[in-house]
C-alpha cells in the first residue's frame, strides 16, 4: 500500500582509511673540513618534515625531509654540531582513498642510533613512522515520519550534530628574522619548533576566516660555544573554503605544524645573525550544525497489518567544547649523571589517546624530551627520553560513548635541577577540540503495509482490557489497532502511562 513518508539526510564524519607505515633512514654523515673532528658524540636526533601530500584517487604520496642533527664534542673540546637533510617519501595505496577525502599525515621518530666510524664519519640508523588518517563525509537517509493509511508512529527527538563538511588545507608561512643585538652569532642550529594559536575565527557562507599567530622557538649553538634560544612570531591569516558552512555552523579547527625549518644566513655585516624560517601547517576543519532529528521507534496501522524494519544509527549530540592549557610536571630520576646546569630543552612527537570514565574524558599519551646539560665535571651531555602525560576534561553530560575531535600542541617546556640525578620537567600542552556524545539508537527505517485489510466484522465498538500498573497506552493501542488519543479520551486518563491496575475500555476507530 502506498502512503506518505518524510526522510532526512544527516551527515557523519567517517575515518574511511587509517594506516601507519614505518620507514628506515640510513645515512653516513661525513663532516666537512670546516667542522672539527669528532671526539665524543653527545646525541644524534632526527626530526621529520612533511613538505607535500598529494592525494589522487586510490593513492596518497607523502614527501618530506628527515633532518639529521649531530651534536658532539670536537677535537678542540668544544661543543659542535652538524646537520644533514635526507629526502623521504611514503606512498599509501588503497581503494578507500579518494580525491575528495581530507587527508592528515603525521611523522614521528621511533628511534635513532649513531656511531662514529672515524673522526669525520658517522653512521646513522633511524626508524620513522608515518601516520595517515583520511576523513570523509558519509550521508545517511533517515525515515522521520509516515502518515496516511491509518499509520501511527512513536518518535523520539534528538538534537543531532550534523556534519556539513570536512576539509584539509595546508598553507606555508615564511619570514627572515634578525637576532637581537645582544644575541651571539649563530654557529649551528640545533632545533626549531613551532605552534599556532588561533585568536579569531569567523564563519561565513562556505568559508572560514582564521587569524592568529605562529610562535617559533629556535635553539642554536653560538660561535662562543654557548647554547642560545631565539623566539619569534609570524601573523597567520587564512581563508579556508568549506562547502556547506553557514553562520549557524559550529566549526572545529585542528591546526598542526607538519614542517618547521630554520636556516642561518649572513647579514650585511657578514655575521651569521639572520634566520630564514619556513613553516608548513595543516588545517583540518570539521563543520557541524546542530539540527533536530526525530527517529521513529515504533509504528503500526489501524487499517492494515504492518511490518517494521529496524536499523541502528549513531546519534551524535554536542557535549563539551574545550580549549585549555595543561601543565605536565614530571621528575626525571636516575638519569645516570649529576647535572650541574641545564642549557636547553625542547619537546617533540606528541601522541595520545582518549577514554571516558566517571563523567570525564581522559587524555593520555607521551612526547619526546631532549635536554642539553653540563654535569658536575663540566662535561656537556644530552638526555633524550619519552615522557608520559595524562589530564581530564569534565563532560557536561555523562554518557557511555563519545566521539572526540581534538588537537594538542606543546606550547612551552622548561626544566630545572631538583637534586642529584634528578631533573624536574614542566611542559605546557594546549588541548582543544570538541566532544560529542555517541549513542546507538535503534529506529524504524521502513514500514510495510500488507495488502489485505483485516476483517472488520470481528471488531467490537468497545473492548474491555485489564491493564497492569505503569503499562504504556501506546502498547495497548498497537495491540488493538486503535489510537492512543482514543483510549485516553474514552478512559479520562491523565497521561499515556496507566499508573495503576485498572480496567480500560478500548474503542475501535475502524
Amino acid at each position: 500500500m502506498k502512503f506518505n513518508t518524510e526522510t532526512k539526510t544527516i551527515g557523519f564524519c567517517e575515518i574511511n582509511y587509517e594506516s601507519t607505515s614505518e620507514q628506515s633512514v640510513e645515512s653516513e654523515m661525513i663532516l666537512p673540513d670546516y667542522c672539527p673532528e669528532i671526539k665524543r658524540i653527545l646525541k644524534c636526533t632526527i626530526s621529520a618534515d612533511v613538505l607535500s601530500v598529494q592525494n589522487s584517487s586510490g593513492r596518497v604520496t607523502v614527501q618530506g625531509n628527515a633532518n639529521i642533527r649531530l651534536l658532539y664534542i670536537g677535537e678542540n673540546d668544544k661543543t659542535s654540531a652538524y646537520e644533514q637533510i635526507v629526502p623521504i617519501q611514503k606512498i599509501f595505496d588503497s581503494d578507500k582513498l579518494s580525491s575528495g577525502c581530507a587527508v592528515n599525515v603525521k611523522v614521528i621518530t621511533d628511534y635513532v642510533n649513531s656511531r662514529a666510524l672515524s673522526s669525520r664519519k658517522v653512521d646513522v640508523r633511524a626508524m620513522l613512522t608515518f601516520i595517515l588518517k583520511s576523513f570523509k563525509k558519509r550521508e545517511e537517509s533517515i525515515l522521520t515520519s509516515a502518515y496516511d493509511c491509518g499509520i501511527k508512529t512513536l518518535s523520539q527527538d534528538y538534537n543531532f550534530s550534523d556534519l556539513k563538511s570536512v576539509v584539509e588545507k595546508s598553507f606555508n608561512l615564511s619570514e627572515v628574522i634578525e637576532l637581537e643585538a645582544d644575541k651571539p652569532i649563530i654557529s649551528r642550529i640545533l632545533n626549531s619548533s613551532a605552534y599556532i594559536v588561533v585568536k579569531e575565527k569567523k564563519t561565513i557562507n562556505n568559508k572560514i576566516l582564521i587569524k592568529g599567530d605562529a610562535y617559533i622557538k629556535i635553539h642554536y649553538l653560538a660561535e662562543n660555544d654557548s647554547l642560545c634560544c631565539a623566539e619569534h612570531s609570524i601573523p597567520v591569516s587564512q581563508i579556508i573554503e568549506i562547502d556547506g558552512v553557514t553562520d549557524n555552523s559550529d566549526s572545529l579547527l585542528n591546526i598542526s605544524i607538519t614542517a618547521c625549518e630554520a636556516i642561518s644566513k649572513v647579514d650585511s655585516k657578514g655575521e651569521t645573525k639572520l634566520i630564514d624560517i619556513s613553516i608548513r601547517a595543516s588545517a583540518l576543519v570539521f563543520a557541524f550544525e546542530s539540527a533536530p532529528l526525530s527517529l521513529i521507534s515504533d509504528a503500526y496501522s489501524t487499517e492494515y497489518s504492518a511490518r517494521n524494519t529496524t536499523r541502528s544509527v549513531d546519534v551524535l549530540t554536542s557535549n563539551t567544547d574545550f580549549d585549555s592549557i595543561f601543565t605536565n610536571k614530571v621528575v626525571l630520576e636516575s638519569i645516570g649523571v649529576s647535572v650541574d646546569c641545564i642549557h636547553a630543552v625542547w619537546c617533540s612527537d606528541i601522541k595520545y589517546n582518549y577514554s571516558i570514565k566517571n563523567g570525564k574524558c581522559y587524555f593520555s599519551g607521551s612526547y619526546q624530551v631532549t635536554i642539553v646539560f653540563k654535569d658536575s665535571d663540566k662535561e656537556q651531555g644530552v638526555i633524550q627520553k619519552p615522557v608520559d602525560f595524562e589530564f581530564a576534561i569534565d563532560l557536561k553530560e555523562e554518557c557511555e560513548r563519545i566521539t572526540c575531535y581534538s588537537t594538542m600542541q606543546i606550547t612551552g617546556c622548561s626544566c630545572s635541577v631538583s637534586g642529584e640525578s634528578k631533573i624536574e620537567l614542566r611542559t605546557e600542552i594546549n588541548a582543544s577540540g570538541k566532544i560529542l556524545s555517541n549513542k546507538i539508537v535503534k529506529y524504524v527505517s521502513d514500514i510495510e503495509l500488507l495488502e489485505n485489510k483485516s476483517d472488520d466484522t470481528d471488531l467490537c465498538a468497545l473492548t474491555i482490557y485489564f491493564c497492569d500498573k505503569n503499562e504504556k497506552v501506546w502498547n495497548i493501542a498497537k495491540k488493538y489497532r486503535t489510537t492512543v488519543e482514543a483510549i485516553i479520551e474514552e478512559n479520562s486518563l491523565d497521561s499515556d502511562i496507566v499508573p495503576d491496575k485498572k480496567t480500560l475500555l478500548i474503542p475501535s476507530v475502524r
